[in-house]
């Protein structure tokens, strides 16, 4: 049975993160190809308790390596990604996240006291744990196809719901339970419990479908962005094209998804009222988390900090070195409109005097050619600047006037903040955020 599962899994071993893999394999059981592996004359429920039996029985596997190689039963990290994932492919197939997240939570720890009871048994039989005796490892072999099951699962689940919902008689369905679940340590107690979260799960009506389901569903990943904010979006006038980190990782995070990027123009006066009109599902643009926008909205983590800074001629640095510097009659203040640099200034600058300029890819050509004295944005957009226009500079390098959290924003949907929160988490873990970050700024 390992075998088997094992040349599934590593098909698609080269995949680097959990979501993109289990999302792909939804999409690929669901295919032609895929039904058409499934047995005949089976019942549904039967299908679907088998899988459940041979993801767990996996765990005696489980349990060996982790048990050779010293490592803990529990990994809460892991178990976070891997339900949000599980969310996430079944939110595709139109199940309600709520009420089908006790069936996998209970699953993670059915696993886990399984994974106990191997290694107590073999430390009570006095078996010393043993890297050699190893028939399949953990990352390669036994989680890829842990995976192919757990895509399965999501899979058959609305395909077994109509049988069990209709049922007049449960007995059966208890006596199904206990004859199909063979693993080693499950429990009556477990069982019972497996059958009562299968119970309480429902599909969504179409009007229930979250956001995240939504894209899923329809295969396209709408962003969201300004185009005017180097490094994290600008689009070439004559090309139309979008460059910048938050496009390298939009496409990441559609492909982490398996669906089609679209990019949305916003702008920053009108990025609350697209996200409201339903223009775009996530703004990628450098956007910072305020919490007059958090009102009516989501943000993800923050996938950059920093905070608001000054800029001018590298000739005026002395003159411009402070807040109170700055805010002089005679000191003219540029600004770009609809957005936090805009806020701060109008918030902080009472005496110099502040012109509103609105096209940001030329504000600070507006500094060089002296029609401006000094803007302050954020420290990130100075550091670039600096780099880009050798006669600009910052005038408080280092310093910053607030602290300010680049975040993704979206719907108030929890199930698309949980699925990019997930997202996130494993581009800081691989390196990947910190590898985009650096080509737009370390060139």
């Amino acid at each position: 049975m390992f075998k088997r599962l094992l040349f599934k899994g590593l098909l698609f071993k080269g995949l680097k993160t959990t979501s993109t893999y289990l999302l792909l394999m939804v999409g690929l059981l669901m295919s032609p190809t895929g039904a058409a592996n499934r047995p005949v004359n089976t019942p549904e429920f039967e299908r679907l308790l088998n899988l459940v039996d041979q993801r767990l029985q996996l765990m005696k596997d489980v349990a060996a390596y982790k048990y050779a190689h010293h490592m803990a039963i529990e990994n809460q990290q892991r178990e976070t990604v891997v339900l949000a994932s599980a969310m996430a492919s079944a939110r595709s197939l139109e199940l309600d996240s709520e009420t089908l997240k006790p069936f996998f939570r209970l699953q993670i720890e059915m696993a886990k006291k399984i994974q106990t009871s191997w290694i107590e048994s073999w430390q009570a039989e006095g078996i010393a744990p043993t890297r050699q005796a190893l028939s399949a490892d953990l990352k390669s072999d036994i989680r890829p196809a842990l995976l192919v099951l757990g895509a399965q699962l999501v899979e058959q689940l609305p395909l077994a719901l109509p049988e069990l919902k209709a049922a007049n008689n449960l007995d059966q369905f208890s006596k199904k339970v206990d004859a199909t679940l063979t693993t080693h340590f499950v429990t009556p107690e477990m069982k019972r419990e497996l059958l009562q979260s299968l119970l309480q799960i429902r599909q969504l009506a179409p009007g229930d479908m979250s956001v995240l389901a939504k894209i899923l569903h329809s295969g396209v990943l709408r962003v969201g962005t300004t185009g005017d904010y180097p490094p994290f979006s600008f689009m070439d006038k004559a090309s139309g094209e979008y460059s910048g980190i938050d496009i390298d990782l939009a496409r990441h995070l559609a492909a982490s998804l398996g669906v089609e990027l679209q990019l949305i123009h916003t702008s920053w006066p009108n990025l609350m009222a697209d996200l409201a009109a339903n223009k775009y599902d996530v703004g990628m643009s450098g956007i910072s988390r305020t919490l007059l926008r958090q009102r009516t909205a989501f943000f993800s983590s923050a996938y950059s900090t920093g905070g608001k800074t000054p800029i001018a001629r590298c000739d005026a640095v002395t003159k411009l070195n402070s807040l109170a510097n700055i805010d002089q009659e005679g000191v003219r203040v540029i600004v770009n409109p609809g957005g936090t640099n805009e806020k701060f200034v109008r918030q902080h600058i009472h005496h110099a005097h502040i012109e509103v300029y609105p096209d940001n890819t030329r504000i600070f050509n507006q500094l060089i050619e002296g029609r401006a004295d000094v803007m302050i944005t954020d420290a990130i957009e100075v550091k670039l600047q600096q780099r880009l226009h050798p006669a600009l500079c910052a005038t408080m390098p280092d310093e910053v006037f607030t602290h300010t959290e680049k975040s993704y924003l979206m719907p108030q949907d929890i199930a698309l903040k949980q699925y990019i929160d997930a997202w996130l988490d494993e581009l800081r873990q691989s390196g990947t955020l910190a590898t985009v970050f650096s080509r737009y700024l370390d060139r």
